[in-house]
């Protein structure tokens, strides 16, 4: 518990830049009326979307009970990595808590803006907004992350194919 603890520090310290950089307010996901276009063909079970309403795309990968959702910020100087699940976490609606996430043996750590009830799918969960190199890479490079380590409501996402998934969000950002 306490290496757990002492993770959950540093990680706050590496993440804070980035929570500063972006208003806590500002909810980064799409909204429901956004016009949201399939661009290209799937990549390793990813759909990546071109968002017409803003102007930005995304990546989006759901695995049984999971779902995670990748993208940047509307002024695109932040990432985000939502998470999301129809398993009970314990989130009541409209409420903000801590979400942590262990990709690799490292823990990072975000908002979770419980969106229980408003996602399409009766999903829950939050996102992590983040412009650490470290987490990026990470997300990219491994094949699992823990959500909410060490809790009773942690569920496992399978990240196979995100290497190429983000490729292709970047093409698609940068068109």
């Amino acid at each position: 518990m306490r290496k757990f603890m002492t993770l959950i520090a540093a990680t706050s310290v590496a993440l804070s830049s980035a929570m500063a950089a972006y208003a806590q307010d500002q909810n980064p996901l799409p909204k429901a009326s956004d016009v949201l276009v399939r661009y290209g063909d799937d990549v390793e079970g990813w759909t990546v979307y071109a968002n017409q309403t803003r102007g930005d795309c995304l990546i989006v990968h759901s695995d049984g009970p999971s779902s995670v959702q990748m993208g940047v910020t509307a002024n695109r100087e932040v990432g985000y990595l939502g998470v999301f699940t129809k398993q009970d976490i314990g989130l009541q609606n409209g409420t903000k808590s801590e979400i942590f996430v262990s990709i690799g043996g490292r823990l990072y750590e975000g908002v979770a803006t419980s969106t229980s009830g408003e996602l399409k799918g009766g999903y829950s969960g939050g996102y992590i907004l983040t412009d650490d190199p470290k987490f990026k890479r990470d997300v990219a490079k491994q094949y699992e992350m823990i959500v909410f380590p060490e809790t009773k409501g942690a569920f496992v996402v399978d990240l196979k194919g995100t290497y190429k998934a983000m490729a292709m969000g970047h093409k698609c950002l940068t068109q």
